[in-house]
């Protein structure tokens, strides 16, 4: 029995010295986020503009780059160098905003008169008996009070109110930010505010989106010519009501097999803008053949945080891109807290949308797990897609996975370099 235990102890012992062992040497090979100057990592023509510069230092998570943007707007953070193309593509955007706020239709007099009207509107639906002598009669009481049950599904936290939607007023600020070739529901708290009060008057002179066009100088499309919001809001039509892009969303959804219940939660996540929903769901819908849709759905259904609701935007369209023009995916497969996809020779396929994977202990431990999944599916290879770099110590790991690494993908799968 003694010579039992000292046995086991000495195996005990054994393994936690070689786990010791792996440990250290997994401490080793990992590394610290850099810091990075902004015109080593960003082309000399995005580094500055008539209304903004990019500040010289730049700063990484071991994921995604951060920048500042100084600007005659104020300081914008940029979390990734996606949002810094957004953010950059909306102030040349308010640049045109400005110019047009100073024509003659769109005078500081207007532009009170349209608040004015705004809130007179909203008023005689919220308020309907204290307004024009209350002059709804019983049934029409009855339908005020009956629109709040017949709400499909839940708005997200970036849409205008239901009050604003009913007389119109959200449907002026669409088609506006059509026009300017931004996103209606930007997290940009500068940019609503210049389209609000630009829609505001808009809406009280009865300025349409086809007359705003006019008065746009250099013409439509010119203040977001250089660096666009387009690689962001595609072919989705940002002027079509938000309730309609969910219904059409979540019956996209259901005709890929999506269950209903799922498409459901998915589509009343309130993290997501209807511009990035709607970009998920046609990512997901163009890839014809592609099974277990439903597993990227509940992947980005418990999305809490807008930067990871942008981040699994990005890894959606990227999947498509790599279905659309590098070879088919046969399916989606969930990795632990991850998704990723086998094409049909069983190749599994990682889309990552990151600026630079620093080798961090957090990084080198994950791409170790995925090895392991890698070898639980069976898999012939494993391809991971960057958008951006990954660093010589994450290049050493990935190759002694004996990974296939393709860094800068963004091009080939998202039509953008970023």
């Amino acid at each position: 029995m003694t010579t039992h235990r000292a046995a086991w102890g000495a195996l005990l012992a054994s393994l936690a010295l070689t786990a010791l062992l792996a440990a250290t040497a997994l401490a080793q090979e990992t590394e610290t986020p850099p810091t990075f100057e902004a015109r080593a990592v960003l082309p000399k023509a995005i580094l500055s503009g008539p209304s903004y510069y990019v500040d010289s230092v730049v700063t990484n998570d071991g994921y995604l780059n951060a920048y500042t943007i100084r600007s005659r707007f104020g300081d914008f953070r940029a979390e990734s160098t996606a949002l810094l193309y957004t953010r950059i593509a909306e102030i040349a955007a308010m640049d045109k905003m400005e110019q047009v706020a100073g024509t003659s239709a769109f005078g500081t007099s207007l532009a009170d008169k349209g608040k004015q009207t705004v809130q007179g509107a909203v008023n005689l639906v919220t308020d309907p008996l204290n307004t024009v002598g209350g002059a709804l009669s019983g049934v029409g009481k009855m339908f005020v009070r009956a629109q709040e049950s017949l709400v499909e599904s839940t708005p997200s936290k970036y849409e205008g109110n239901r009050f604003q939607n009913l007389i119109g007023y959200s449907q002026t600020k669409r088609d506006y930010a059509k026009q300017f070739g931004v996103d209606p529901y930007s997290t940009n708290p500068v940019l609503q505010d210049k389209l609000n009060a630009l829609a505001e008057a808009g809406y009280a002179g009865s300025i349409t989106g086809s007359a705003l066009q006019a008065l746009i100088p250099g013409g439509v499309g010119i203040a977001v010519s250089g660096v666009s919001g387009t690689a962001v809001l595609g072919d989705i039509d940002v002027s079509v009501p938000p309730t309609d892009l969910r219904r059409q969303n979540r019956q996209a959804l259901l005709d890929a097999g999506v269950p209903e219940s799922l498409a459901r939660l998915f589509i009343n996540n309130e993290q997501f803008t209807p511009t990035q929903q709607t970009s998920i769901v046609k990512a997901l819908t163009s890839m014809q053949g592609t099974q277990g849709v439903a597993d990227f759905v509940e992947f980005a259904a418990g999305t809490q945080e807008q930067d990871v609701a942008l981040f699994r935007q990005r890894m959606a369209r990227m999947y498509a891109g790599y279905d659309n023009t590098v070879a088919n995916l046969a399916r989606f497969v969930r990795l632990g807290r991850f998704v990723g996809a086998q094409r049909d020779d069983g190749t599994l396929v990682l889309a990552f949308p990151l600026d630079y994977l620093a080798c961090t202990r957090t990084n080198a431990s994950i791409i170790e797990a995925m090895a392991d999944k890698a070898r639980e599916l069976s898999a012939r290879g494993v391809e991971l897609w960057l958008t951006g770099k990954a660093s010589p110590m994450s290049k050493r790991l990935i190759k002694r996975m004996g990974w296939k690494l393709q860094e800068e993908g963004a091009k080939k799968l998202l039509g953008t370099w970023y």
